[in-house]
């Protein structure tokens, strides 16, 4: 009977062993999860916000989004969905045959170009989360 402890006798399950692939694997189902919760709440504030026959509910709860810790999350928001899709995209390049000799390679270049996207994104956002501007 092996006698170490958990941590000696599952060391590939333990997280600070992980590799980069089991983290971007991990990761991927979190930021999948954050998005089908995400869109399930925008479905029923939005529903629900349309009840009202004269849309004033709608304008209301709109007001209530310009709020700057809410804009904040609209950013990370961004930022997940970045991540979800070209990580995606990896995936299915895999999935056709394309890129599995060179996979961290194809990684941090996806990676890269969700960056930079994400740079866009914040230098449009920053100033409204900022309070430099309204919407």
């Amino acid at each position: 009977m092996y006698r170490g402890s958990y941590r000696q006798r599952h060391a590939d399950l333990w997280p600070t062993n992980y590799k980069l692939g089991m983290w971007v694997w991990l990761l991927h189902r979190v930021t999948g999860v954050i998005i089908a919760l995400y869109g399930i709440a925008h479905l029923l504030v939005i529903s629900s916000s349309l009840l009202n026959s004269d849309g004033d509910l709608f304008e209301d709860i709109m007001k209530v989004f310009e709020n700057r810790v809410l804009l904040g999350f609209e950013l990370a928001l961004i930022a997940v969905i970045l991540f979800h899709t070209f990580n995606g995209l990896r995936v299915i390049l895999f999935d056709l045959g394309i890129g599995i000799r060179a996979q961290k390679l194809l990684f941090w270049g996806l990676m890269a170009v969700a960056v930079i996207l994400f740079a866009f994104a914040a230098d449009a956002l920053l100033p409204y989360i900022r309070g430099e501007a309204r919407l």
